[in-house]
């Protein structure tokens, strides 16, 4: 009997050390595919945030002295702006300002326009993210794909042949206003880009230096009663998009709304709003 107990005891023991010891049972391959932890875990955490959870108070992003130089002269209550309507300000926002420019009779029109891209890929970070879906608006305005093989011969390529002597104009401008700010330097920079035009008649659109990526759309409609210009400059910060609307509308026939000063304005706003970005 002695032998027995001794027998059960022994087995019992044993049992107990199998439950305790890793590995004995067959639960431990389960155990390791079903948790969270370890590499296999860790390696569909999510994507890193972007840089800024927030975006600026569209109607206070320019500045009066800014607005009073694009829309001159116009009632106080327009540099004020309209804010846009959106349902979530901490992703969209936006503001408008019109007025009426007193020489021309024209209608001028601002608009500024923030983005907060968020990645829904656990893979993606909202930065790249953010890359991704700027490079895609540039494709759509014009502008060569970044995966594109370069044409020498496209409009506004640097090998391209250029009509007149516009690029030995526009290659020491800078500001035709001649301000002596720090705007002035940054055009020149971009009025030395290459020029051309579309199919359209329009200036080809170009990447300029503003923020991390940015590019210039210049766009001329007409009709039997006037014509409308608009230049957009769009430009990314990390994980926000900006996008500037800078409007001419005639309602007489004759000569259109210029480019260059249209131009000038809607960049002169994109790289103020760069500037309140901490990069």
């Amino acid at each position: 009997m002695r032998s027995a107990a001794a027998v059960v005891r022994t087995t019992l023991a044993a049992v107990a050390l199998c439950a305790l010891a890793a590995g004995c049972g067959g639960d431990s391959g389960t155990q390791s595919g079903t948790g969270g932890s370890g590499p296999s875990g860790s390696a569909s955490g999510p994507g890193k945030p972007g840089r800024y959870s927030a975006l600026p108070e569209p109607c206070g992003s320019v500045s009066e002295s800014t607005l009073q130089r694009l829309l001159p002269d116009a009632a106080p209550e327009v540099y004020r702006g309209t804010p846009t309507e959106t349902y979530d300000s901490g992703r969209r926002s936006g503001c408008t300002w019109q007025g009426t420019d007193p020489e021309s009779g024209n209608t001028l029109r601002l608009t500024v326009d923030f983005e907060r891209v968020i990645s829904y890929d656990p893979q993606v970070s909202d930065d790249d993210q953010a890359e991704l879906d700027f490079a895609d608006r540039a494709t759509e305005a014009g502008l060569p794909s970044p995966d594109a093989p370069e044409d020498p011969d496209a409009p506004g390529s640097p090998d391209a042949p250029q009509d007149g002597d516009d690029t030995g104009d526009d290659t020491g401008d800078g500001d035709a206003d001649g301000d002596a700010d720090s705007d002035d330097t940054e055009s020149g920079t971009d009025a030395g880009a290459a020029t051309g035009t579309d199919s359209d008649g329009n200036p080809v659109p170009r990447d300029i230096g503003i923020g991390h990526d940015a590019y210039l759309d210049d766009r001329l409609s007409t009709t039997t009663t006037g014509a409308h210009r608009e230049v957009t400059v769009a430009f990314r910060s990390a994980n926000v998009i900006a996008t500037v609307h800078y409007t001419e509308i005639t309602t007489r026939t004759g000569a259109p709304p210029e480019s260059g000063p249209l131009q000038d304005g809607a960049q002169r706003v994109g790289r103020h709003l760069a500037g309140g970005f901490d990069d």
